[in-house]
């Protein structure tokens, strides 16, 4: 009978993990969910042959290199040499997924179209790995099992002659010393200081990191060394280097599962406390790629310390190598003590470098206030800029030829809007329309701009430029008599990008569960990612001229870099380091044309993350010093119980509440101010009246600004075609395209009573009966600071205070009802000064 060898196990589980990535590859071509995608259609490019010539060759390798060291090891069960093999294989996928991630960046330094700090971005391409351990993890299972299978056991052998006892126990106590030593570096890259770190909140964090707390760092140091010592590095002490340092890793992967297995329990009970059972899956998936990324992470350090191990020859060791334990929670324990968390205060935009008020509307900027960063006027007061999105600019693919995709933008759109109380409009704009041909913006593109911008400032309005884009551009459109495969359907054009900068190389246009899943959008946002053909220097140069446009324009509030980005092929690098690049690179043009123009000011930028918010609640930030810049504003959509993913299963994983507090915590983690770009709700106006009143009062609790998607739509809009009815708050009937008229169910909140601006935090407006109550506590001194207490009122009758103290009405300004296809509106802005201490003012309810 012939005996078998353990590289039969290694072969069996290399084979089997093979037919596991292709099959995952073939199922999943966007590699969201797969550890590598395959969209089709290779290219002569670097960057797209990196998984398959770089990733697939280093994790398999690695993978038999490790495999061939565990099934070394004498006397393993089954069930020990599989879950060694399954370590090796997570332990493959992350070294691979760095190195991969570090080529992928590094031809982009060196041309120096990459612009983010080297250090950072390192950091996060390890962090990141944890997102491939995490896919692994499953995936990993089945090869780690016929492999284990496979294998023989092997019996005891003496040790070779030529090698040397390693003292027991070293290399867990230098992997401690090693991994406290790292506890600062890890408290800003991992945990509460992650991309993810803003999502940890009202739990018990236990982990070796000084941001967790004194005793919670012990207790995570504590449990990783108890791993360590019983799993691999005691028993495995006399061995071959090449069978330690794996085992050492393997130990590591144990350590980092104990570690989340902690974690999700104190999870499960802080979001059971808090009501959001929900929330704990998104939550645990999000400590599990942290695991992975740390399993990784550690066992670099538990190699290197087992490493150092068998270089020293020291007698008696055991009793002096408790030492060595002291001296590393001595020092978790100080540094964790001395650990400040706080995010850094914004320098003020100097005075000098603001506009003066001659005319037209306050400029706005981003200052830091007691109650963190917030969008101001020049004397402090916090703007509330509560509005609506308008498309009516912008050009969508016409799934109708005969109908309009968007309908004309008139002064009236802006005088109506202002008849609900609107005081900003997020102004959608096609970067197919601004820069038709490469490098020659339109002048035609910017008078309607300009037009609009016009009418706005005349009716009190500000205006955010956005950059809009869904599903990349018009010319995504899959051809007539495409096929997909089963489950998949058709790409239909969207909006945003020319023809020339559409760089889809004929990958699939096959959409699956939406546009954002379909190969030749993510291909179309990689090449933009990667600059390929100098496309995306072209729009950050598009970007430049525009602000050198309204550079001296205090009616334009800031400019909105690119709508809902896309994650492309190389996610969460390219949703995360290579869209903070692509804002980096933005931000310096656009700094650089307002400072070329006369009066030309720092407008705010407003900085969103990819499209995984909008669907998911939550997105990885990025590096907090992705740019030196100051006048930032963290702009997600919201849009949590509406149209996020978990309601295709009848859940909410993230409520309304829920999803501002994350996105606040986000933006403080940023050190901006939150807006909400867009929310808005698609159901029948009686389950729409209780998730409007809940958003809306999740805004005025912290006096966040917000704009509604969306004024008017037409009737071929991807977005509502190929129904009876366009548009959500507006609304026309379709194919007719006759207006029906506003939905009262939507305008009548969106319009009611509400703060435009405050002198400061704190200020509440509430309903007590049949009256509004406004009350507040104002620090500051007497003077212009003090009059900046202002209230949207609707109704036609003059408001008139019933009781009022610490306060004194400045003015009342009418603002004329709107077109009667609007219902009712019109309304009054009343400004009042208040005094130092508390005031209280007191008005009749609006019917």
């Amino acid at each position: 009978m012939m005996k078998r060898s353990p590289a039969l196990g290694v072969r069996a589980m290399l084979l089997v993990l093979a037919l596991v990535l292709i099959a995952g590859a073939a199922a999943d071509p966007s590699g969201l969910f797969a550890p590598i995608g395959w969209t089709g259609h290779p290219i002569a490019l670097w960057w797209w042959w990196l998984p398959y010539v770089v990733q697939l060759p280093l994790l398999l390798g690695l993978a038999w290199a490790g495999g061939r060291a565990v099934l070394s090891l004498p006397k393993q069960a089954w069930w020990r040499r599989g879950f060694k093999l399954w370590a090796v294989i997570l332990l493959a996928s992350a070294g691979a997924t760095v190195i991969t991630g570090v080529a992928l960046l590094t031809p982009m330094v060196s041309n120096k179209t990459y612009v983010l700090p080297i250090a950072s971005s390192l950091a996060f391409v390890l962090w990141s790995c944890g997102y491939t351990v995490m896919k692994m993890a499953l995936l990993g299972l089945l090869p780690a099992l016929v492999g284990a299978c496979a294998a023989p056991r092997i019996e005891d052998r003496q040790r070779p002659a030529d090698t040397e006892a390693v003292p027991v126990g070293l290399g867990v106590e230098l992997a401690l010393l090693l991994l406290a030593l790292l506890g600062p570096w890890l408290a800003a890259h991992w945990w509460q200081g992650s991309p993810l770190g803003y999502a940890y909140a009202g739990e018990l964090l236990i982990a070796p990191t000084p941001a967790a707390g004194v005793w919670q760092a012990l207790v995570g140091l504590a449990l990783v060394g108890a791993v360590l010592w019983l799993f691999g590095l005691r028993r495995d002490a006399q061995l071959p280097l090449a069978a330690r340092l794996w085992s050492a890793g393997c130990a590591s992967v144990a350590a980092s599962l104990l570690l989340l297995i902690v974690q999700g329990l104190s999870l499960a009970h802080a979001s059971s406390a808090a009501g959001r059972e929900l929330w704990t899956v998104p939550a645990f998936v999000a400590r599990a790629l942290e695991a992975g990324g740390f399993a990784l992470v550690l066992a670099l350090l538990a190699a290197l310390a087992t490493w150092l191990a068998g270089l020293i020859r020291v007698r008696r060791w055991p009793h002096a190598s408790w030492g060595l334990w002291l001296v590393a929670l001595l020092i978790t324990a100080g540094l964790a003590s001395r650990f400040d968390a706080q995010t850094p205060a914004l320098p003020a935009l100097p005075a000098s470098e603001l506009p003066a008020q001659a005319s037209g509307l306050a400029p706005l900027h981003v200052a830091t206030t007691e109650s963190g960063p917030r969008l101001v006027d020049a004397q402090g007061a916090i703007a509330v800029l509560h509005g609506v999105n308008v498309n009516q600019l912008g050009e969508y693919f016409r799934r109708d030829p005969a109908l309009p995709s968007a309908l004309p933008l008139v002064e009236q759109d802006f005088a109506d809007m202002a008849a609900l109380g609107m005081n900003v409009v997020r102004l959608t704009l096609s970067w197919s329309l601004l820069e038709p041909q490469p490098g020659q913006v339109s002048v035609g593109y910017l008078a309607r701009i300009r037009q609009a911008v016009d009418w706005a400032r005349a009716h009190g309005v500000y205006v955010l430029l956005d950059v809009h884009q869904d599903g990349w551009g018009v010319h995504v459109n899959a051809p007539a008599g495409t096929h997909c495969r089963p489950g998949a359907d058709p790409m239909t054009g969207w909006d945003g990008a020319p023809a020339w900068a559409t760089l889809t190389d004929g990958t699939d246009p096959c959409q699956v569960t939406g546009r954002d899943m379909a190969p030749n959008v993510s291909r179309a946002f990689q090449s933009f990612y990667m600059d390929r053909e100098g496309i995306q220097g072209h729009l950050v140069q598009a970007w430049a001229t525009l602000a050198g446009a309204f550079a001296d324009d205090t009616t334009v509030v800031g400019y909105d870099l690119l709508n809902e980005p896309n994650f492309a092929e190389t996610p969460p690098i390219a949703s995360t380091l290579l869209l903070a690049n692509y804002h980096a690179r933005a931000i310096a043009a656009i700094r650089a044309a307002e400072g070329h123009e006369p009066g030309g000011y720092a407008h705010p930028v407003f900085i969103e993350p990819s499209i995984f918010w909008s669907g998911f609640g939550l997105d990885n930030l990025p590096p907090r010093d992705f740019t030196s810049d100051t006048q930032l504003v963290f702009a997600p959509h919201l849009y949590n119980e509406s149209i996020t993913s978990d309601q295709d299963l009848g859940v909410n994983f993230v409520s309304i509440e829920h999803g501002y507090e994350l996105a606040l915590a986000a933006a403080r983690r940023l050190g901006m101010p939150l807006w909400i770009g867009e929310w808005g709700f698609f159901k029948s106006p009686e389950r729409e009246a209780p998730l409007l009143d809940r958003q809306l009062a999740a805004e005025a609790a912290e006096h966040i600004g917000s704009a509604f998607w969306v004024w008017k739509q037409g009737c071929s809009d991807p977005h509502v075609w190929p129904g009876p009815v366009a548009g959500n708050l507006r609304q026309w009937r379709c194919p007719q395209m006759q207006e029906i008229g506003t939905q009262r169910a939507i305008a009548g909140p969106l319009s009611r009573a509400a703060l435009r601006s405050v002198p400061a935090a704190g200020a509440q407006l509430s309903q007590e009966g049949h009256r509004l109550v406004l009350r507040g506590q104002w620090r500051g001194a007497v003077g212009p600071a003090a009059c900046k207490l202002t209230l949207w009122m609707p109704g036609a009758a003059e408001p008139h205070e019933t009781h009022m103290t610490g306060a004194v009405r400045a003015f009342a300004t009418q603002v004329p009802a709107g077109q009667a296809s609007l219902g009712p509106s019109g309304g009054w802005l009343l400004r009042y000064c208040v005094e130092p201490g508390d005031y209280r003012i007191e008005l009749p309810a609006a019917p």
